[in-house]
């Protein structure tokens, strides 16, 4: 397999389920991404000419680091429907 196949049949699609996990502030969902990003860089590390995709995968994941993903940080924000309470328009609120 090459680089240009690697990419279409594992890298864009590993990619596009990596940031599906990331979405929300589920712990256990960051990890999940975590470990998918881990298997592209071991993917694209074992395809020839592939050291700069592993590269490229792995900064996504220093990103997802970087904003706190999958960390403490993100179990003191509270979810979007968690605030909604406050945009009801019931007479009792």
């Amino acid at each position: 397999m090459n680089l240009l196949q690697t990419w279409l049949l594992i890298g864009v699609p590993g990619l596009v389920v990596a940031a599906a996990l990331f979405v929300g502030h589920s712990r256990l969902r960051a990890l999940l991404g975590f470990l998918v990003l881990a298997v592209l860089v071991v993917v694209f590390v074992l395809t020839p000419g592939g050291g700069p995709s592993a590269a490229v995968v792995g900064v996504v994941g220093t990103a997802a680091v970087a904003t706190g993903r999958g960390s403490r940080v993100e179990d003191e924000q509270p979810e979007h429907h968690e605030q909604r309470r406050r945009y009801t328009t019931a007479a009792n609120e």
